[in-house]
């Protein structure tokens, strides 16, 4: 190991896990078994593939290394195809997306810390490596109920959050509040969630009165949002992935009522790309071809204002019998 040589790439790592991440086999190597026990609450495990995983990753955790959560919000450096991701001077990756590799080296506390690896560090990786491998990441969250998963679209502020607890609360599954992983496999298109926290304002306690604790937890700093384990905390059942059947495009109102009328395909595909993350130029086609088949689905543009409770029961009393798209 040379003396530049930060990240230790000849440095022991026994340990390999197998995964399907976001719709893609990858493998993970390291000498950690917090990290692989992080990845297996991610990810569904896989058998050991008989072809190389297309995303590989390997972390060595430094066992001299001393720094300690509280952790910094990381940083990110590109160069074409290099990316670096930094956490502090003793944690941090570096991506290469020509090869979809990455490299890490950790100290104990951050390989131990399960939580951060399940909310941060993977989901950052699979945001930077994804489209790679054909996963087009989606500012959307989603929810399932009986096998029918509903894409919640809008920009900040437009409700996902709430209206994907809300869902959750009447009995839809959960995949996730805020970003969605969109994956193809044999013309099957699938909808992926990582095991993030679900992010509410604080005024959310308005409509959710069983996060007053939390949000008083957090002393004068009202402002700042709830970040929440919907499954630990609120016990909202939450799945991995499903199949997307339907795209709402949320539009609040600032009066109680719920309008939702179909919404046109081009319309519907514009809104989806402008959220987009920048990509390569043959990564930005591949996620509009993503797009135009997700599109081929019913859309609609819901108007809606008032209790978003009032607004599941309306989706949980359609149910299966939500009208066709003409």
């Amino acid at each position: 190991m040379g003396a530049g040589d930060f990240l230790r790439t000849g440095a022991e790592t026994p340990l390999t896990g197998h995964y399907l991440m976001a719709g893609a086999a990858g493998s993970i190597t390291t000498n950690s078994n917090s990290i692989l026990a992080a990845a297996r609450d991610c990810f569904d495990s896989s058998e050991k593939p008989s072809i190389q995983p297309r995303l590989q990753m390997r972390f060595w955790v430094d066992p001299k290394g001393t720094t300690r959560h509280p952790w910094p919000k990381p940083y990110f450096r590109g160069q074409d195809h290099l990316i670096f991701a930094g956490f502090d001077n003793q944690n941090s990756i570096l991506v290469d997306l020509k090869c979809r590799r990455a490299l890490g080296r950790f100290s104990p506390a951050m390989g131990a810390d399960g939580s951060y690896w399940k909310t941060v560090v993977f989901p950052v990786l699979i945001s930077i490596m994804g489209g790679t491998v054909g996963i087009t990441e989606l500012h959307c969250g989603c929810v399932s109920q009986k096998g029918r998963g509903l894409l919640l679209v809008g920009p900040s502020g437009s409700g996902k959050s709430t209206i994907a607890l809300a869902l959750a609360q009447v009995g839809f599954d959960y995949l996730t509040d805020d970003r969605t992983y969109i994956s193809s496999r044999g013309g099957s298109i699938t909808a992926w969630g990582l095991p993030t926290f679900l992010k509410l304002r604080s005024d959310a306690t308005k409509w959710f009165g069983e996060l007053g604790g939390l949000a008083r937890s957090m002393g004068e700093d009202q402002k700042r949002d709830l970040r929440i384990d919907p499954a630990q905390e609120l016990g909202v059942h939450r799945l991995r992935c499903c199949q997307p059947n339907e795209i709402i495009f949320l539009h609040r109102q600032n009066h109680p009522g719920f309008d939702m009328v179909p919404m046109p395909r081009a319309e519907a595909a514009l809104q989806l790309e402008q959220d987009l993350i920048a990509e390569a130029p043959e990564v930005v086609e591949m996620q509009r071809g993503m797009i135009a088949k997700l599109v081929a689905r019913p859309c609609w543009r819901l108007g809606y204002g008032g209790s978003p409770h009032v607004v599941a029961q309306q989706f949980s009393r359609r149910g299966s019998s939500l009208p066709v798209r003409p």
